[in-house]
């Protein structure tokens, strides 16, 4: 006995690799059979237990308590967490655990109310292949189904025919699960399995998530677009945003032509154009752009920052709410759309590991800038008379402008001609790891999710490094689930030490980059120009990378979603939610005492570096109500009443030290003083919210629907004496598809919507409603003056929209063809707007309630399959989306006159005035250039020609919003394939070319030393009768702002285009250990035609990527 049980136990080691726990435990036992010579005995114990359907670990904790035994298993071999039921009536205790493990595994009686679980001897000998296929409901065969064998944690996928085949037993256990489809178990009796699985019905009941409550698409009449995350991911890898803006033609983020593709620069994004006036006069320090959507993550009210970082891994699914009917539930914060974003959630069953990679590569896109070379750069400077003396005679300067022009001329002939443009930039590599793992049962689920990211700019020294992690946790038990989401994120971003690259772009091609030492001097020329006694220095642009320059910022963000759902009945529902987040920033910027810009200032203020920081702490909590019923099988209705709370609490302070010593690196505690006239800040702001919200969401058969939704907001944010607002909106739909009888194989879908309601806009500082006062920098007798910093509006009225949306959707032939149009208006007023007060108060940007702002537009997307065969397994769809808007203030009268003034001052060439349209181009109308005298020719209002210009004569002479834009695109699905095209046209609309009104003309004496644009020296008016675009070569003539700067503005560019591969059974995954693969290329923003020459990416160039992503599950 003492031989074959020490067998056993050294088999069992050997074979299983027990944790250290159960060798101590068995080791004892045998010690225990040695020393006492204790024979092991059979238990003729009898079992009665009922627990129904229950794991087989639960089961064999019951038992233990019942019988005071003990269970040793390799939980590597045995899936306790396998689903059993549980019925024993006086059953042998063997027989009862047997029963429970099934016939793989035997029970051993080890003696001392111990027993071993192990697998049966000739479990492998039972095994043999067994083959089949998976087909849908028509007979179609079905790739990529999962097939798992129960108990052991094992399986495999179909292949491109839907075939498969793996090693069992009879009896064994299988699990075919499909996207779309209702999983099936079935038990192998013999070699062939063949399985047919149907159409999960939940699934093709499309709902809508709002973020607050789901409805049924079939019975919404919001205007929403739903987009899952293979959606986003077959569009690009990048980030959410930029697959968003592929996918949806209201989703549209504005080009910044300033910034480029610079990652740490967050993206200006409208959804129907805009309710606001964008200004900083209602914004403070965490106030976000008014005319912004607000965005959901998981339930709770996140930032735009948030989305842009968020692993794109880790998305099931975004809902865009465009009209009043869907966006009205978030009342005061909806006015511009809403973006809900939801995560995936733990799946039960086996423990899966899903890896993805991402990884791209970013070329600056240079393409656009047209300069001069060396020798056009130095015959532009000649003909404009840089180096002909123009104060008289003068022979000694001349002399010297000679001898300047001749070095240059020298250099220029021994081939000096540099190329400035490739000296900040670099080819940007990004690269993103992702792990997921998830698994549990009916009861308990878990998820992990890890992620990195670090993406390189095109700018050298430019850099994005996020990463992040969450743990998803579920329980279900009966009526009550719980869930809870920690989300733990950080990210640091640097700045270019090369600074603007606008900077490179200027510098002359005939300066050499580096001296004879290899070293980038500060000066390409230390005396370019003298004119009495000034001297003017060209800065070499290179010489501020090698100073200790720095940009840096630092952020943190902590936190925990906690939901709870207890279902008191089939139709009444209680869930709540609690949210708190806390973050912190640290923003460093350090400018080198060695940069030029501190030449001419004193020792004692060279040098620079600021330091701000923010701590933000906020909680957000609500409970809802929801009761759903069907009545008579006809009447569906849905109830929710719904209360929330919320509050934000921001602080920061920043500070600016000045003077430190040469060769400092920017530690503060090496500087003199503050800056001078200055001192620290500190600010700390507080918002509060609450509201209270109804719903409504009724259908009789289908046929007729209804949403209504009613909500009290209240906010700090506007006046104290209107601190509570209504908002409302009510919709209406008809599916015509079962009202008429129609033929199935023409019309499948035929659906009317007309909402209309009102929503709000909060994005804008606490600040407008409340007087803030300051201490003055000045003590006198009486101590501390105080003053008052921002004048507050306790009569402010909310800012409210008034939304109407009509809506058609329709899908024809088979679901071929598919298409939804969406008519809408937007109207607000009043809207929210700083006015400055006369000037003897000393105050500016009072906020006001001020005119209305109106949108008119419509949004269409179209899809058509010409080629839709599941049984060949080949998929051919086209494309197009269209968005075609336009926007007018009313109402305004004078009161933006100081809006206008500061614009006109800055040069810009907006306008805020009745009848305009915030896009508008505003400028003195231009009949071009006279081909006698070479001089601009101006119109004037009363229609007659000028020479003169005059402001007063400024009409609108553009628009920069364009006709109509979109995304034409097609995609061919071939077995394991998938190839996307997206391709973005824009029609109509123009732009202020400012390459030609900076670098063309304007020149001065200052410009003429830096390059320009080659249409500066060929395109200009030379003599009388030159019929010429531009005015005639000059380094003193000033050209004021005109219509003949505008140009049309039609492009087409290469958004997005994809290849992908998915691996399936093949042999090798198996050896690998992995389930599933997929491999996708990609390639965004390859190209761009255009009907216009301008720079794009002024301080920071534009990109164009390339990138590649494998996603494996184990």
């Amino acid at each position: 006995m003492k031989k074959i049980l020490s067998g056993e136990i050294l088999r069992f080691f050997q074979r299983y690799e027990r944790p250290i726990i159960l060798i101590m435990k068995r080791s004892l036992f045998l010690c225990f059979i040695l020393f006492f010579n204790f024979t092991a005995f059979a238990f003729s114990q009898k079992v009665t237990l009922n627990l129904g359907e229950v794991t087989i670990y639960e089961a064999l904790k019951e038992i233990r308590k019942l019988t005071d035994t003990d269970f040793f298993y390799s939980d590597e071999e045995l899936d306790v967490n396998q689903v059993v039921r549980v019925h024993f009536d006086n059953v042998d205790l063997v027989e009862a655990v047997s029963s429970l493990v099934g016939h793989n595994f035997r029970v051993e009686e080890q003696g001392d109310r111990l027993f071993l679980i192990v697998p049966s001897e000739d479990r492998e000998a039972q095994d043999f292949i067994v083959k089949g296929m998976v087909t849908d409901e028509n007979g179609t065969p079905l790739p990529g189904v999962t097939v798992i064998i129960m108990k052991e944690r094992r399986g495999t996928t179909t292949d491109f025919d839907g075939k498969y085949e793996i090693r069992a037993s009879a009896g064994t256990v299988f699990s075919f699960s499909y996207v779309g489809y209702v999983t099936r178990e079935v038990t192998v009796e013999g070699t062939r399995l063949d399985v047919q699985l149907q159409p999960d019905v939940s699934e093709l009941d499309e709902v809508v998530v709002t973020g607050i409550v789901e409805r049924k698409k079939e019975t919404f009449t919001g205007a929403v677009r739903s987009i899952s995350g293979e959606e986003l991911k077959a569009v690009g890898n990048r980030n959410v945003i930029e697959s968003i803006k592929t996918l949806d033609p209201s989703f549209i983020v504005m080009e910044n032509n300033i910034q480029g593709a610079n990652p740490n620069v967050l993206p200006t994004i409208e959804i129907r154009g805009q309710t606001s006036v964008s200004t900083d006069g209602l914004r403070d320090e965490y106030g976000a752009d008014p005319n912004s959507p607000l965005f959901i993550l998981d339930g709770f009210e996140t930032d735009l920052q948030s989305i842009v970082d968020l692993n794109m891994n880790r998305v099931a699914s975004i809902t865009i709410l465009k009209d009043a009917a869907s966006t009205a539930l978030y009342g005061s914060k909806a006015a511009n759309g809403v973006v809900v974003v939801e995560t995936k959630q733990p799946k039960p069953g086996r423990v899966n590991i899903t890896y993805t990679g991402d990884f791209s590569v970013d070329i600056p896109d240079l393409s656009d800038y047209n300069l001069m070379n060396a020798a056009e750069k130095l015959e532009f400077e000649r003909l404009a008379g840089r180096y002909t003396y123009g104060g008289g005679y003068n022979p000694n300067t001349q002399v010297w402008l000679d001898s300047l022009y001749n070095a240059k001329l020298e250099e220029v002939r021994r081939g000096v001609d540099t190329y400035w443009l490739n000296e900040p930039t670099r080819t940007g590599i990004t690269q993103t790891h992702s792990v997921r793992a998830d698994g549990g049962n009916e009861e308990i689920r878990f998820g992990v999710d890890i992620n990195y990211r670090k993406q390189e700019g095109v700018m050298k020294g430019s850099a994005r490094e996020t990463w992040g992690g969450n743990i998803d946790l579920t329980y279900r038990k009966g009526k009550l689930n719980i869930s809870n989401r920690l989300y733990v994120n950080g990210s640091e971003a640097d700045e270019s030490p090369y600074g603007a690259f606008a900077d490179f772009a200027r510098a002359s091609p005939y300066y050499r980059k580096r001296n004879e030492f290899g070293e980038a001097p500060k000066y390409l020329e230390e005396e370019a120009w003298i004119e009495g006694w000034r001297t003017y220095k060209v800065t070499n642009p290179l010489y501020r990378a090698t100073v200790a320059n720095t940009d840096n910022n630092k952020g943190f963000n902590l936190r925990n979603n906690l939901n709870a759902i207890w279902t008191i009945d089939e139709s009444l529902r209680l869930q709540g939610g609690i949210q708190l987040r806390k973050g912190t920033t640290e923003h460093q910027i350090f400018a080198a005492p060695e940069n030029a810009e501190f030449d001419d200032v004193s020792y004692l203020e060279k040098g620079r570096y600021t330091n701000t920081r923010g701590n933000t702490f906020s909680y957000m909590a609500n409970a809802m109500l929801i009761w759903h019923k069907v009545l008579n099988e006809k009447h569906t209705v849905n109830l929710n009443l719904r209360a929330d709370i919320e509050e934000q609490n921001s602080k920061g302070e920043s500070y600016t030290a000045v003077g430190f010593p040469m060769g400092s690196n920017g530690n503060p505690n090496f500087s003199i003083s503050y800056e001078p006239d200055a001192k620290p800040y500190y600010y700390s702001n507080i918002y509060r919210r609450n509201n209270i919200l109804g719903s409504v969401n009724y259908s009789y058969a289908d046929k007729y629907f209804l949403d209504a939704n009613y909500r009290l907001d209240g906010s700090t944010a506007f006046g104290s004496n209107k601190q509570y607002e209504p908002f409302w909106a009510i919709g209406l739909g008809w599916n015509l598809h079962k009202e008429i009888q129609m033929d199935k194989s023409i019309v499948n879908i035929l659906r009317l919507r007309q909402t209309l309601g009102y929503t709000g806009n909060q994005n804008m500082g606490s600040v407008a409603s409340t007087s803030v006062y300051s201490y003055g920098s000045v003590n006198n007798y009486f101590g501390n003056a105080i003053r008052i910093g921002t004048l507050g509006n306790p009569d402010l009225e909310w800012q409210k929209t008034f939304d109407t949306n009509f809506g058609l959707d329709i899908a024809m032939f088979e679901n071929r063809l598919d298409g939804q149009i969406n008519l809408f208006t937007k109207k607000t007023k009043p809207l929210v707007v700083p006015v400055n007060l006369a000037s003897s108060t000393g105050l500016v940007a009072y906020p006001l309630n001020v005119g209305e702002l109106r949108v008119n537009g419509i949004e269409a997307i179209l899809n058509f399959r010409p080629v839709y065969d599941l049984e060949k397994q080949v998929i051919w769809r086209v494309g197009i989306t269209a968005l075609i808007q336009d926007m007018e203030y009313r109402d305004v009268g004078n009161a933006l006159r100081n809006l206008d003034e500061d614009a006109l001052e800055s040069g810009s060439l907006r306008r805020f005035r009745d009848g305009a349209n915030p896009d508008d181009i505003w400028a003195v109308p231009s009949l071009g250039i006279d081909p006698a005298t070479g001089r601009e020719v101006f119109l004037k209002k009363n229609g007659k020609t000028t020479f003169d210009h005059n402001y007063e004569d400024e009409v609108i002479v553009g628009n920069t919003r364009p006709d109509v834009e979109g995304v034409i695109s097609t995609s061919f699905t071939y077995k394991g394939f998938n190839l996307g095209i997206n391709m973005r046209y824009r029609v109509g609309g123009q732009l202020f070319n400012g390459a030609l009104y900076n670098k063309v003309e304007n020149i001065g004496q200052q410009e003429i030393t830096w390059n320009q644009d080659r249409r500066a020296l060929y395109d200009r008016w030379q003599q009388p009768g030159d019929q010429a675009r531009f005015k005639g070569i000059s380094i003193s003539r000033n050209t004021p702002i005109s219509s003949r700067f505008v140009q049309d503005n039609n492009n087409i560019v290469g958004e997005s285009f994809n290849l992908g591969y998915n691996v399936y059974n093949k042999p090798w995954l198996e050896t690998l250990g992995i389930e599933s693969l997929r491999l996708t290329a990609y390639m965004n923003d390859i190209f761009r035609i255009s009907s216009v020459r301008v720079e794009r990416g002024i301080d920071y160039p534009f990109a164009r990527t390339v990138s590649f992503s494998i996603n494996a599950s184990f």
